[in-house]
């Protein structure tokens, strides 16, 4: 597949080693796998190969199939989530949690600044933090089907508006666009500095790979 082209796609997603799954868009499946989750939206993906709006291996792997095409592919750490770096491994005095009410425990993932951790140990009051992805130095394996290419810029926008904003809920919103290519999306009750947030984002992803779109105004 060229570069650049939108798709559609289905994945099934484990850990090599271990073969526990992590990832799936297919709901029924994620009900047999244990993955399933109420307040979660199981759902093929829209991507651009080559954007890097998937793992590195995982677009490498796109770039090689056809629509239609169904492969089952190995993805090394380097090529997913990165090795893990024992330097993203540091140690907190636990009464710095203490402090906001916390009592972590191993497996607890927290939120410290703009960075999420894992737990890994609580012991002579202090608390072991590793900021590592959960995956890294993981080697992948994907049950991946790419299902069909994606022409339309209406359903090409919506679908950058899916991938960016997965953790939106956008009731009742909608996508015009012009004879002119002049876009305009209308998402009631959000705020204008989300608006302006959600227009940067798609703007410079519409002026890589949506040719058709010209302009783009976002409004609640």
């Amino acid at each position: 597949m060229k570069e650049g082209i939108f798709v559609e796609i289905d994945y099934l997603a484990k850990v090599k080693n271990t073969g526990n799954y992590f990832d799936t868009t297919n709901e029924d499946k994620a009900k047999e796998i244990g993955l399933y989750e109420d307040n979660k939206v199981f759902k093929p993906v829209m991507v651009v190969v080559g954007a890097n709006h998937v793992i590195e291996g995982l677009d490498d792997a796109m770039a090689d199939m056809g629509i239609g095409e169904e492969k089952s592919i190995e993805i090394p750490a380097e090529k997913a989530f990165g090795p893990r770096n024992p330097k993203l491994i540091t140690t907190v005095p636990l009464r710095e949690f203490s402090k906001q009410g916390i009592m972590p425990r191993p497996g607890m993932r927290l939120e410290i600044g703009e960075s999420w951790a894992t737990v890994k140990n609580v012991s002579s009051g202090r608390v072991t933090l590793d900021f590592n992805h959960t995956l890294a130095g993981r080697t992948l394996i994907y049950d991946l089907k790419v299902l069909r290419e994606v022409s339309d810029a209406k359903e090409q926008l919506s679908g950058l508006i899916d991938l960016h904003f997965r953790t939106f809920e956008f009731k009742n919103s909608n996508i015009e666009i012009d004879e002119e290519g002049n876009a305009k999306l209308n998402i009631p009750g959000i705020k204008k500095e989300v608006c302006d947030a959600i227009k940067a984002i798609l703007e410079e992803e519409a002026g890589k790979y949506i040719p058709e779109i010209k302009s783009i105004e976002v409004s609640s």
